[in-house]
C-alpha cells in the first residue's frame, strides 16, 4: 500500500512539473511574438497620389476598365502589378485571384511591358485578357517599382494600402492595415513604435 501511495505521489508531482513547464513555454512563446514585427506587405516607395482619379484604361481584351475614382458597385479594388517574367508574379496570380473572390474586391492585372510581352503574360500567369491592362501611368502615380506589387483602392478611389505580395498573408496584411488606419505596415510602426515591445 505504501508503494502505491509513493507512486501516486510521484505520478502527481511529474504531472504539476509537466504543467508548469507548458505554462511556462506558453509565456515565451507569447514574449517571441511580441517581439517579432508581423511581416506584412512592404511598401519601399512612397506615391504619388493618396487617391486615384478614375483612370479610363482598354484591357488587353479590348473591353474600357476603369482604375481609381468612385466606384458605381461600392466595392474596393484591388490593382495586382505583374510581369510574366516573374516566377513570383506567376505564383500569386492565382492566389490572388481566390482571396479577392473570398473577399469580395474587384481584381485588375496591370502590366507595364510591350503588347507583344503583354500579350504572353496572360498565358504565362492563366488570366484572361479582360483581366489585364498594360499601363505604366498607373505604376508611377502609385509608387510601383517592384512586382508582385498590390494596392488596394478603396470605393472613392483612395489608396487603403500597398505593398510588395509574396504569398497570401501579404495580401491578408493589405486588409489588416487599412483597419489599423496606416496604408502600410511601416506606417503603423512608425506611428507607434513601441506597438512590438513586451507588455
Amino acid at each position: 500500500m505504501t508503494a502505491l501511495m509513493l507512486a501516486q505521489g510521484m505520478l502527481w508531482i511529474a504531472i504539476l512539473l509537466t504543467t508548469a513547464v507548458t505554462l511556462l513555454l506558453l509565456e515565451r512563446i507569447k514574449a517571441l511574438y511580441r517581439k517579432i514585427a508581423p511581416l506584412g506587405a512592404l511598401a519601399p516607395t512612397q506615391p504619388a497620389v493618396n487617391r486615384l482619379d478614375a483612370q479610363h484604361l482598354t484591357t488587353l481584351g479590348g473591353q474600357t476598365s476603369v482604375i481609381g475614382g468612385p466606384r458605381k458597385n461600392g466595392r474596393k479594388q484591388l490593382l495586382l502589378f505583374v510581369s510574366g517574367d516573374c516566377p513570383v508574379s506567376r505564383k500569386m496570380a492565382p492566389i490572388t485571384q481566390d482571396f479577392c473572390y473570398r473577399e469580395n474586391l474587384d481584381l485588375l492585372f496591370v502590366g507595364d511591358d510591350t503588347p507583344q510581352a503583354q500579350e504572353a503574360a496572360l498565358h504565362t500567369l492563366h488570366i484572361a485578357a479582360h483581366q489585364m491592362v498594360n499601363s505604366a501611368t498607373v505604376g508611377r502615380l502609385l509608387g510601383v517599382d517592384r512586382v508582385p506589387f498590390a494596392v488596394l483602392l478603396g470605393p472613392d478611389g483612395t489608396v487603403e494600402a500597398r505593398g510588395l505580395v509574396n504569398n497570401r498573408e501579404h495580401l491578408e496584411s493589405l486588409l489588416a492595415v487599412t483597419e489599423t488606419g496606416h496604408a502600410s505596415i511601416q506606417s503603423f510602426l512608425e506611428a507607434n513604435p513601441h506597438a512590438l515591445s513586451p507588455s
